[in-house]
């Protein structure tokens, strides 16, 4: 056993179900104090879940227990090793793959996008034809009424909607790419306020109360105009969603002198979303709605355009009950002054 002692990777000599002998490694891997007992203690302590009636040979995925109540994604490899009293005795070794199942996470998040950014840009294809024919038809009718006609603003809403569709779907087009040549000053509390006169009317808003903290004199900030209001415009829309049209909304802008970075801030009174959940909703395709309550594309491009402006984009509760997503932007190539 001396050189069994003397294998590098954790590993442990057990029964069907019990803990007869760890080296040292297997000790560090799972927090245990050297002057632990540790034979006779279940394997099921430590590895999770642990089939103790039929102990599979070979290697297998599961979840490590250590000391802490901390888990890790483990590897085990099992294989027999002698029998004693007439009872079979195993020796597994264990590793942590959490780095490498992270990774593979990150390679699969990764082929999503790419698979994303294709249909994307079909899509994009498909819809800006149409959108050009509402543009222009709409544009006649507003040339031909005559001036002061009641109709006179909802055709102008139609236009802003249009172009509004055609600037996302450029931004489809341009989903999981970088431009960052073609970034201006931009001043992100007029996006919130323009972004809002274009969706106050909608009937999704109307038992909605939208309360405003805009940090006055906020600088601004070097970004593609039409993407960043693509991403003020997703999340005030998905925080109505959320609250099913009832409830409030409380939208906030603020900077951080100290990490050189804006904060815009769309929080809601809604239901909240679950912590297993978190990491998951900005997947292409991924979405909390109810069936067909959503297509699971806004968060993730939402995630891209931010990801793209060297930002970042979280998710925590809020103090109204529901959701807060706090998106942080950096200021390196601030500027002042109006745009």
């Amino acid at each position: 056993m001396d050189s069994w002692r003397e294998i590098q990777q954790p590993a442990v000599v057990h029964t069907a179900d019990q803990c007869l002998l760890v080296n040292e490694p297997f000790m560090e891997l799972f927090g245990l104090m050297r002057h632990e007992r540790l034979q006779g203690r279940f394997m099921a302590e430590f590895i999770s879940p642990w089939p103790s009636y039929h102990l599979r040979m070979g290697i297998r995925q599961a979840l490590g227990r250590k000391a802490d109540g901390s888990s890790f994604d483990a590897e085990v490899i099992s294989c027999p090793l002698c029998t004693m009293d007439s009872d079979p005795v195993y020796q597994s070794i264990i590793r942590d793959i959490s780095r490498m199942k992270s990774w593979e996470d990150k390679m699969l998040q990764t082929e999503r996008l790419t698979a994303m950014g294709k249909l994307a840009g079909e899509i994009a294809h498909e819809i800006n034809n149409p959108l050009g024919g509402i543009l222009l038809y709409a544009n006649i009718i507003r040339e031909d009424l005559p001036s002061g006609h009641d109709s006179g603003k909802n055709i102008q809403k139609i236009i802003k909607l249009a172009t509004k569709c055609r600037i996302i779907a450029r931004g489809l087009l341009n989903f999981g790419k970088s431009s960052p040549a073609g970034y201006a000053p931009v001043d992100l509390n007029r996006i919130i306020n323009e972004m809002f006169s274009l969706i106050e009317d909608h009937k999704l808003f109307s038992d909605i109360v939208v309360n405003f903290k805009l940090q006055e004199g906020l600088p601004h900030l070097a970004g593609d105009r039409g993407q960043l209001e693509q991403v003020v415009l997703n999340l005030m829309i998905n925080a109505a969603e959320a609250i099913n049209g009832r409830g409030t909304i409380l939208v906030s802008t603020s900077e951080s002198q100290k990490s050189s970075h804006v904060r815009l801030m769309v929080e809601d009174s809604g239901p909240g979303i679950p912590e297993d959940e978190r990491l998951k909703i900005f997947e292409p395709f991924y979405t909390t709605k109810r069936s067909g309550g959503g297509s699971g594309l806004g968060l993730s491009i939402t995630h891209g355009i931010v990801q793209r402006h060297g930002g970042r984009i979280s998710v925590a509760d809020s103090q109204l009950g529901g959701a807060l997503f706090l998106i942080r932007l950096p200021l390196e190539n601030a500027t002042g002054g109006s745009e």
